[in-house]
């Protein structure tokens, strides 16, 4: 193994050890995001670099030294400047416990979040972003009531938690189920202090849950897709519990092989090296250009912005061709190199993570003034929490988001009169 491959290990070990100290201190949430990104950026290359089995499409398109002496020096940079940055805020208790004396304002913003799910679809395109965010606004609701001194108010955290899987079932997709119960358990810890033992424990269980959920994924798919009209909930049972009585020798290695597709961004970033510059040169910044203007101004100031979805860069950052239907996102690591050469995307994740936590800094310090805020960051951290996500996608998400959740603070202190600061 490289010493940079063991570096990048270490690093990742040591940023989940930072990830599980917060836990139940803090919001955590920049250090699930570096977490999640060294999974897909550095681990998952690391378990494909070392195993047998090679997918036809989905492997590394440039040896390990290559790789690891961009990925690792870039990752260092990113995650270096967010803790440094951090510094001394991790050990400021957040005002959250405070959620129980705002039961009125959690149902409020619960309805606003149930109601839009309802007329969401009946709204022009247009609007889509706008009806998106204030749709989940009844997770930040269900987080508000988590902390009532009423049982019954708390029962809804759980329910969030069961509509989200029901509605990833329903859709045979599971990405938000995943995210929003990682942002859930965040706040569940700070109620509930867990133990050590009982969180890593949890790790365990949700681990397992999603190597299994992986193996049943597909063929779940292919059944709801295909217009299975039955019980949902037992299908996805069915195939769930058989995936758990098959033998794992006989399974063979393809689930293996899948299971780290899924976790490996490494093989998109190893694309866009092995693709850039050699048949494509490098970006010098346009992709970047496109996306802060993309982000700034609305469509109708700029109708020929770039449009979020992750197509036209992925086959030109890396000379892959994907289906019209098919969208696959670089990572904001993987624009980086594309645009500015191993040096110039190493300062450019320096940058990045400067911006981001420098955002972060400011966000805490209004939820002091505002504590209720601190139950929409997750809204608002959404896709920037996502490693395989480019900068368009993260940057329109950061900056409409907070538009909309300002907006809304802002309205129902001047308007409705709500009380917002601590009491």
């Amino acid at each position: 193994m490289q010493i940079l491959t063991i570096i990048g290990v270490l690093s990742v070990i040591w940023v989940f050890i930072q990830f599980v100290r917060q836990l139940g201190k803090s919001l955590p949430i920049l250090e699930m995001m570096l977490l999640i990104a060294g999974l897909q950026w550095i681990i998952g290359p690391v378990i494909e670099y070392n195993s047998s089995s090679v997918h036809y499409k989905y492997y590394m398109y440039v040896p390990e030294v290559e790789y690891m002496g961009y990925i690792v020096p870039a990752y260092l940079a990113f995650g270096g400047i967010i803790f440094f940055k951090l510094g001394n805020l991790k050990i400021i208790k957040l005002p959250i416990l405070d959620y129980s004396n705002y039961e009125k304002y959690g149902l409020v913003i619960l309805s606003i979040g149930i109601l839009f799910d309802f007329i969401g679809p009946f709204f022009p395109d247009f609007f889509g972003f706008f009806v998106f965010v204030l749709a989940n606004f009844k997770f930040a609701g269900a987080i508000i009531l988590y902390f009532s001194k009423n049982q019954k108010l708390r029962i809804v955290f759980y329910l969030a938690i069961l509509y989200l899987f029901l509605n990833s079932l329903a859709n045979a997709m599971f990405h938000d189920f995943i995210l929003w119960s990682a942002f859930f358990f965040i706040f569940w810890t700070i109620q509930n202090q867990p133990s050590l033992r009982f969180i890593l424990f949890t790790f365990i269980i949700g681990g397992f849950f999603l190597v299994t959920l992986q193996a049943v994924k597909s063929s779940y798919r292919a059944e709801v897709w295909g217009g299975y009209s039955g019980n949902k909930v037992g299908l996805f049972s069915q195939l769930f519990f058989e995936s758990l009585s098959n033998n794992p020798i006989a399974a063979g290695e393809d689930i293996d092989t899948q299971n780290n597709v899924r976790l490996n961004q490494g093989w998109i970033i190893s694309a866009i090296m092995d693709n850039v510059p050699e048949e494509q040169p490098f970006f010098e910044g346009k992709t970047i250009s496109d996306a802060l203007s993309a982000s700034l101004l609305p469509r109708f100031l700029a109708p020929e912005k770039v449009i979020a979805g992750g197509r036209e860069n992925f086959r030109n950052f890396t000379g892959l061709q994907i289906g019209d239907g098919t969208s696959m996102g670089i990572s904001i690591i993987g624009e980086a190199y594309g645009n500015f050469d191993v040096l110039g995307g190493i300062i450019f994740m320096g940058i990045w993570g400067w911006f981001l936590v420098t955002v972060w800094l400011i966000l805490v310090k209004y939820g002091y003034k505002n504590p209720l805020f601190f139950a929409v960051l997750p809204i608002v951290f959404l896709q920037v929490i996502k490693a395989e996500t480019e900068l368009v996608v993260v940057l329109n998400h950061l900056t409409k988001s907070l538009i909309v959740v300002f907006a809304f603070f802002y309205f129902v202190k001047k308007v409705l009169k709500w009380k917002l600061y601590p009491v």
